[in-house]
């Protein structure tokens, strides 16, 4: 399984950077999670859109959908023989969902459908199941697996809600990290370095990335923090490919 961050900034990202989003691949399953500013563009200089199998949101904040509406030109320009890309979106009321619905003309190419946190996903040999997390807006973590490797994404989350079970044992932990302890920032829902190094070691994994940083947040800082911690943990390169 490998998995490429497409961006790694929130709530905007900095010259040259890209908000949320990742791509998920494994034996020919593609899988596109979040699609913040910028993701779109560099999702291309990855995989082939007949290729992308789906999209799974994590949550509605702009941050983490921005790049999606325009998915459906991209199909039709790219790959307009294909089935629908389903797009798989929290079905929660927020106006903001209204963006990912597909236009008149993007019905063709678009299907809008609710995350199913229930009961899970599989696509092939590759199967998601989901967490609600700590977050004002409703979001879910999801864990994918492809029986032989796992990866956790954490999406947006604070320390309200204990996610080691949910990612125990998993061989790479990719968590937000929006802030560092020493510069004195704090938000609801988002965790410091520290906190995801803290729920990396709870939950046995292998691997820590961290990632949904503050543009204002000195990486080699949250590295730090976060290492004192769990040593195993690094901050996500964007356009990065990793060997879950």
């Amino acid at each position: 399984m490998l998995v490429t961050v497409l961006g790694r900034y929130s709530p905007y990202a900095p010259a040259g950077g890209a908000c949320p989003g990742f791509l998920v691949q494994s034996g020919g399953v593609n899988l596109m999670l979040d699609g913040g500013n910028g993701t779109v563009s560099r999702l291309q200089q990855q995989v082939a859109a007949a290729d992308l199998t789906a999209v799974l949101v994590s949550h509605l904040h702009p941050d983490h959908t921005a790049d999606l509406h325009s998915l459906q030109y991209l199909m039709a320009h790219q790959a307009p023989d294909r089935e629908p890309l389903p797009v798989y979106a929290p079905d929660v009321a927020n106006p903001d969902r209204h963006w990912l619905e597909p236009t008149s003309f993007g019905a063709r190419w678009i299907r809008l459908l609710p995350l199913p946190v229930d009961e899970g996903i599989a696509f092939g040999h590759v199967r998601v199941f989901f967490a609600r997390t700590d977050h004002p807006e409703p979001c879910w973590a999801m864990r994918i697996t492809d029986g032989s490797r796992t990866l956790v994404y954490t999406a947006d989350t604070g320390t309200g809600v204990d996610l080691a079970p949910f990612a125990a044992g998993a061989d790479l932990l990719i968590a937000e990290s929006t802030f560092v302890a020493a510069n004195g920032q704090r938000r609801k829902g988002h965790m410091l370095a520290a906190e995801a190094a803290d729920l990396a070691r709870r939950a046995g994994v292998k691997r820590l990335l961290l990632t949904h940083f503050s543009p204002h947040t000195p990486i080699a800082e949250a590295e730090a923090e976060a290492r004192a911690v769990f040593p195993a943990a690094e901050a996500a390169v964007e356009l990065r490919t990793y060997l879950v």
